[in-house]
Parts: C-alpha cells; structure tokens; sequence
C-alpha cells in the first residue's frame, strides 16, 4: 500500500516491552506516509478494552485530528473479531478498517527495533 496523503494508511499496533516490574505493552500508530509514529501510551495488558481505549486516543490525538477531513485507513494485524466494535469508533470518523498482518508487521518493525534500540539496558 502506498500512501499519498496523510491519514491515507494508518497501521495501528501493540507491543509488549520487557520491564523488570510487570509487562508492558505500548501502543503505537504510524501514518505510512508521514513515517509519524503516534504513541498513545503504555498499558499492563493489550485487552479488548485497552485496544478500544488507544483506537479512541488515536482519533483525538492533535496531529491526527489536523489530517481527518480527508478520512482514514487503519490497518490492524489481529483482532478481526473486533471490527464492528471497532468500526462503531472509526466509521464516524470516515474511517476505514482493513486487517493485513504481514504489512503492519513490514511497517512496525523497525519502529519498534528503534522503541527497542532506545530503552536502557535492563
């Protein structure tokens, strides 16, 4: 998928940090054709709840409500189960939802490698 506008392709995505208390999971979005990574914070799990919760942040967030007009796609890697939940929050909106995996996964990685990359040693 190739962006050509901002908001164009947005692939939304959890990961778990390692910590020496409890596990951590940030959430991150990235605007394909930006490279801006969204980060909408740090949660102690990645539930149905907490996705929900950083789809809304990622909708308020400033620099994405500048480019909404236009609407948006977002790009998840799981949770298909989740999309008319998810829907209900994006199709206002003028929301898009699509699931591919492997391209989130192509998009995500060096993000997070750089996420990683920037953590103090353990």
């Amino acid at each position: 998928m190739k962006a050509r506008r901002p908001l164009e392709c947005v692939c939304f995505f959890s990961t778990y940090l390692p910590t020496k208390e409890e596990r951590t999971y940030v959430f991150l979005s990235l605007d394909v054709f930006s490279d801006f990574v969204f980060n909408t914070g740090v949660e102690t799990n990645d539930d149905v709840a907490n996705i929900f919760k950083h789809i809304y942040l990622l909708t308020e967030h400033p620099n994405f409500k500048k480019y909404i007009d236009r609407g948006f796609m977002l790009v998840m890697d799981k949770h298909k189960e989740l999309a008319p939940n998810i829907n209900t929050i994006i199709e206002p909106l003028n929301g898009k939802l699509i699931f591919d995996g492997q391209y989130v996964n192509k998009i995500m990685t060096p993000v997070i490698k750089e996420v990683l990359r920037k953590l103090p040693n353990q």
